[in-house]
């Protein structure tokens, strides 16, 4: 088999190598991973993250894809995952030319129904913020904690809806409630299964 074994593929699929073993995405995906890249300046390596990740995880069943199409186009993707003590909206993306229609909210709601949580994980870059504020206000998420260079260097991320024992929490401020170990509490996302 070795390399011949991918020019034996079908010609509708093709064959990315991820790891540990290769990886074969369906025209669904391949679409889907094309319509992510535009992120790839925010996220670099997010076609690396589909093909070791995502794909693999919609295999399993630890991760979800929702799409939404208007006239047979793909115009709206969102991906959550659900592992072991993490629930968590890796990703959602509306085209530009889909804006402010509630592509985004329904995304939100399916994959929040999918995590079986109201409080998921995510994070943000600081400059996409703008995009998401409105959204992350409906559902009254929290920022529990910033990162600089997280996926980019000198970009701030911001993190959402942390577990309290994941968060690299700074001193926290006067007057802040906090645990024993000196961190303020968030939600407990221990013992939820996911929907399916």
């Amino acid at each position: 088999m070795g390399r011949n074994a991918d020019l034996m593929a079908p010609p509708d699929r093709q064959i990315l190598r991820g790891q540990p073993a290769p990886v074969e995405l369906l025209p669904s995906q391949q679409e889907a991973l094309a319509f992510l890249l535009p992120l790839s300046g925010d996220y670099p390596g997010i076609d690396s993250w589909f093909v070791s990740k995502v794909a693999p995880g919609l295999l399993t069943g630890t991760r979800t894809m929702l799409r939404a199409e208007r006239d047979g186009r793909l115009v709206g993707l969102g991906i959550a995952k659900c592992e072991a003590g993490e629930k968590k909206i890796c990703t959602v993306r509306v085209a530009p030319s889909h804006a402010g229609r509630g592509i985004g909210v329904r995304l939100f709601d399916g994959l929040l129904r999918w995590l079986d949580t109201d409080r998921p994980h995510l994070t943000v870059t600081e400059g996409r913020l703008p995009a998401f504020e409105r959204i992350f206000d409906h559902y009254g998420f929290s920022v529990t904690s910033v990162r600089d260079g997280l996926y980019v260097p000198h970009v701030r991320e911001l993190g959402y809806n942390e577990a309290a024992d994941r968060v690299p929490w700074p001193a926290p401020q006067t007057g802040a409630r906090t645990d024993a170990a000196g961190r303020r509490p968030g939600p407990d996302l221990t013992g939820q299964a996911c929907g399916t």
